[in-house]
């Protein structure tokens, strides 16, 4: 396989104010971590344990992390990245809930933190996020807050407007989307319900027929903040940060490491593919997104206590469940993991 640039596409911001496109890893390194992720040796440290997670995508559970005592392991993250990159989903089960600079640390093995600040139409910073974010998606919007909120929404359900129960990758609407979310649990519904289920994108791209996937080369589609409702009836987002400029990223994303083909868009931000008229660029979309969620293998993450939840952006598409009592809290931390540009994969 051959990666490409798209003519055209957004170039990321550094943290320092200049523009242009992170550096890939070093060639030597990406053909180490590629041998890596095709490699399953145990962990490269004494009390760890790896389970495979029920369901076909492949995701596994590790017990055993300490995080005072492995964070700073740098053989250990080469594995956790090299598994990340392998299986889509990887979780770290805790004894105890982490401290922020736990959080951070466990994040920072797998890469530098992301800072959450795209670009509006003049080229001026726009910070959409923190660094660190709390997820509640159990907060229930009472309609005295929506009468004093207006226009601003945040794309979620209605009721509990941090939950979104339709699959979607994160960050998809800036230049240069994160790599790897990872989620920490801090609340958790008393009663059943609530997990976190992902397809996987890259098998989803592979059971395609040839001919369809030949159809998808060189197509791009534009996301961006609010897409106006362009995939009913999943809400759109809107608000301030609708002046974030809008972003192309191509519809068949090359891993950045790995370099294996995945479908990537997300319906709760796409408006459009860029070489099709928009109905019938829409209607592709949503018939591959369909294509997806009816085929691709899938996990679903059984929250439990203090749980880390690690999963490759590149890879996989997630989805909160709401099947769980309203009122009821499910709060998280989140951090994520500098991204580049997406390539496209040919």
């Amino acid at each position: 396989m051959t990666v490409r640039r798209v003519a055209g596409e957004p170039k990321c911001r550094h943290r320092n104010g200049s523009r242009g496109l992170p550096e890939l890893p070093p060639a030597d390194n990406v053909a180490v971590m590629t041998a890596a992720a095709h490699d399953v040796r145990p962990p490269p440290v004494a009390g760890l344990s790896v389970a495979d997670a029920p369901g076909d995508l492949g995701a596994i559970v590790i017990g055993g992390f300490d995080p005072d005592h492995h964070s700073g392991d740098r053989d250990l993250a080469d594995w956790l990245r090299a598994r990340l990159w392998r299986h889509g989903v990887l979780c770290l089960r805790m004894r105890s809930a982490l401290t922020d600079a736990q959080h951070r640390a466990v994040t920072a093995m797998i890469g530098p933190i992301k800072d959450p600040v795209s670009i509006d139409g003049a080229g001026a910073p726009v910070r959409y996020a923190e660094e660190k974010q709390i997820i509640d998606s159990g907060f229930v919007l009472t309609d005295e807050l929506r009468a004093e909120l207006g226009d601003v929404a945040l794309g979620g359900d209605r009721t509990r407007p941090g939950l979104f129960e339709a699959f979607h990758t994160d960050d998809s609407y800036v230049p240069c989307p994160a790599s790897v979310t990872v989620l920490h649990a801090r609340q958790l519904p008393t009663g059943p319900g609530g997990a976190t289920s992902f397809i996987d994108m890259r098998a989803a791209y592979t059971a395609l027929a040839p001919d369809a996937r030949d159809q998808l080369v060189g197509l791009t589609a534009t996301h961006a903040y609010n897409n106006r409702g362009a995939f009913p009836p999943r809400p759109a987002a809107s608000g301030p940060l609708e002046r974030m400029i809008e972003v192309s990223h191509p519809v068949v994303r090359a891993h950045p490491v790995v370099d294996a083909p995945a479908l990537y868009f997300d319906l709760d931000r796409a408006v459009r593919i860029d070489q099709l008229p928009v109905a019938e660029g829409r209607a592709l979309l949503q018939s591959l997104q369909d294509h997806a969620e009816r085929d691709a293998p899938r996990y679903a993450h059984a929250w439990q206590p203090h749980d880390v939840l690690l999963w490759d952006n590149a890879s996989v598409q997630h989805k909160a469940g709401g099947d769980f009592a309203v009122g009821e809290p499910r709060r998280f931390w989140r951090y994520m993991v500098e991204g580049t540009a997406p390539i496209a994969a040919r």
